[in-house]
């Protein structure tokens, strides 16, 4: 099983809590998750990552990372499909979820097992909108929020004395005024040993 990204993860990443500029440990853990076969998405949601900060790592990602729609994905479309047009819903709510990159998501999900991961909240009923969590429950995908797949992977970002960049990422313009801190990663490392690990 692996983990596809809603295009929110990356977006609402950048503009918060995973800044690229002072977390770029978060963008390089996706990477090399992507090379594990742990992390990917598809190809619409890499079209609407348009965001100027986040355009360079997303060009310099494997082509591998976004995944294209093979016949497996395509018999799976049907299903979400014949769910989606039983809904009742007005034709331009059907046609907006099918021409978009939520509905591409979830067939992947289903034709591959995947778990979709979205900061999409559930709105059961609603005729304005479709969302990725109720389709996916409605077609036996799972769907997680990010931080949940964060500690299912046992990812770690461990503060360093060097700061590496990511992949796509211009240091000189991103950090400008950063000077590496020599005693960062002793402090780190004092504070990693007080944290109780519960194995004890």
């Amino acid at each position: 099983m692996a983990y596809l990204l809603d295009a929110n993860v990356f977006l609402e990443a950048r503009k918060t809590y995973y800044g690229m500029d002072f977390c770029p440990a978060f963008w390089r853990w996706l990477t090399v998750s992507q090379a594990d076969g742990q992390v990917f998405s598809v190809t619409q949601v890499r079209d609407e990552l348009t965001d100027e900060v986040i355009v360079p790592w997303v060009a310099a990602q494997s082509p591998g990372f976004w995944l294209d729609a093979d016949d497996t994905v395509a018999m799976a479309i049907h299903a979400v499909v014949e769910w989606v047009n039983k809904q009742g819903l007005l034709d331009p709510v059907l046609f907006e979820f099918m021409d978009s990159a939520d509905m591409y998501l979830v067939v992947h999900g289903l034709a591959r097992g995947d778990t979709v991961v979205t900061l999409e909240k559930s709105a059961q009923g609603s005729k304005k909108k479709i969302k990725i969590p109720d389709v996916c429950a409605a077609v036996g995908v799972r769907c997680i929020e990010p931080h949940v797949m964060l500690r299912e992977l046992q990812a770690r970002f461990v503060l360093g004395p060097i700061h590496e960049p990511y992949e796509g990422a211009n240091l000189a313009e991103i950090s400008k005024d950063e000077r590496p801190r020599p005693a960062a990663a002793d402090v780190q490392e004092a504070l990693l040993r007080s944290v109780p690990t519960g194995t004890d």
